[in-house]
């Protein structure tokens, strides 16, 4: 009894180039009796552009799972997809290497790739370029009471002068680990900014002083900075460990050119 297996694998076709040597190897290491059929299914739909290395197999499959295992463990399968979910799109097999290198270009234009690759066509049309968020560079600290009259309007200041900022109320959804979130924002940081108030100290809220924590610890073992800014904090609030650190004065919104002078210079050490 003869078995086919269809495996379909999910790539990038805005980087479609660097596929070339999964599919080669492939038609290198299995004959055309084994591997019966090896291509590619493209949609070249500009609203959902998608590129499919597709193999088919007659005979025993554990050859083929050990082969990727050994050689491209990171190759996701699609599944669920099936040999007819593909008639409607532009598909091409290959019998040997050289149909690899003349399909799969980074100019694209003909038959199966309509859209030039991603750097290519951003290389050549620079007013094109997506627009892509920046890494948050800066982790703001606060007490949830200080949001509304100094944190946002401290943020939105940073944004309009090209400052990233992590700042909770962007980065934490419906559903996310607080704690999780939160750790993953210190560890990309380069800078935690703390904004001292007596609400950052409040016992009823511990986030504040955890996340000092944890920056200081991390500080330790990296290059991170700390920057604290004294927005109305009673002296005796003050932990032992914040009073070695020169303050930043808040006073109303007057303030936040020198304090984005200052996130800015410490970001450019």
């Amino acid at each position: 009894m003869v078995h086919d297996y269809m495996y379909v694998f999910e790539c990038d076709y805005g980087s479609r180039v660097n596929e070339r040597d999964f599919i080669k190897e492939i038609l290198r290491n299995f004959d055309k009796d084994y591997a019966t059929m090896v291509g590619v299914v493209v949609n070249n739909n500009p609203y959902c552009l998608s590129f499919h290395v597709a193999v088919n197999l007659q005979g025993d499959a554990v050859k083929f799972e050990s082969w990727l295992r050994d050689n491209y463990p990171d190759k996701i399968k699609r599944h669920n997809i099936f040999l007819s979910d593909t008639f409607l799109y532009n598909v091409m097999t290959f019998i040997d290497e050289e149909m690899v290198d003349l399909a799969l270009t980074r100019e694209g234009g003909d038959a199966p790739f309509l859209w030039p690759e991603r750097d290519y066509f951003e290389e050549n049309n620079p007013q094109y370029v997506c627009m892509k968020s920046n890494e948050s560079r800066v982790f703001i600290s606060h007490s949830s009471k200080d949001k509304d009259l100094i944190v946002n309007p401290l943020n939105s200041y940073f944004q309009a002068n090209d400052i990233a900022t992590w700042l909770d109320s962007y980065e934490i959804d419906y559903g996310d680990n607080i704690y999780l979130k939160v750790n993953e924002g210190i560890e990309k940081s380069d800078v935690g900014l703390f904004v001292l108030t007596d609400n950052f100290f409040d016992s009823e809220s511990g986030w504040p002083l955890s996340e000092f924590s944890t920056f200081f610890m991390e500080m330790m073992k990296s290059n991170k900075k700390v920057l604290m800014i004294n927005a109305g904090v009673s002296p005796e609030n003050m932990h032992a460990m914040m009073k070695s650190y020169k303050y930043l004065i808040w006073n109303d919104s007057s303030a936040m050119p020198e304090i984005a002078n200052a996130v800015k210079k410490v970001l450019s050490v």
